[in-house]
């Protein structure tokens, strides 16, 4: 098995271990986003976004809640990552990476009618997270293998 985002074993997974996959993944990342510290200009509800997302996906996968507020999670992330994306918001690569993590995650929960989009979602959101931790240092590649080999295991007896 190999960490490295050029080969996505993890797109064999099923959309349910994808997700848990990503959350976890993205858990992991969240520091990055965390310790960058924004410039004043930024609202001080972006910097607590990414956090509070997780948190509801978690929320909404414990206790099945509404599917409303995702929805309006993703909705409060396409502005940041519009700007991001057209160079308005500079940002390090990583702390990028981080940030689109979690939106990636909270795109593919809402493309609920579209498979295939929720998968790729869900794997963007794996590879952004594997990339930030490694360009950050939060892991090694062993234990960031570590951290996956079950999810690892599930795609392979698929």
């Amino acid at each position: 098995m190999t960490v490295g985002t050029e080969i996505s074993w993890w797109k064999s997974l099923q959309k349910k271990d994808m997700l848990e996959m990503a959350l976890v993944l993205s858990k992991h990342a969240l520091p990055v986003w965390n310790d960058f510290h924004l410039y004043s200009e930024i609202k001080h509800e972006l910097k607590l976004l990414p956090e509070k997302s997780l948190k509801e996906i978690e929320t909404f996968l414990e206790n099945n809640s509404q599917e409303q507020k995702l929805n309006e999670h993703f909705t409060s992330f396409i502005t940041p990552v519009i700007h991001i994306q057209d160079g308005y918001l500079k940002f390090p690569y990583e702390v990028k990476l981080a940030f689109l993590s979690v939106f990636h995650i909270l795109h593919g929960m809402v493309s609920t009618t579209n498979m295939v989009a929720t998968k790729e979602a869900f794997s963007a959101s794996i590879k952004k997270s594997i990339d930030a931790i490694k360009i950050a240092g939060i892991l090694t590649a062993d234990e960031i293998s570590l951290l996956i080999h079950k999810y690892y295991l599930l795609s392979i007896a698929e």
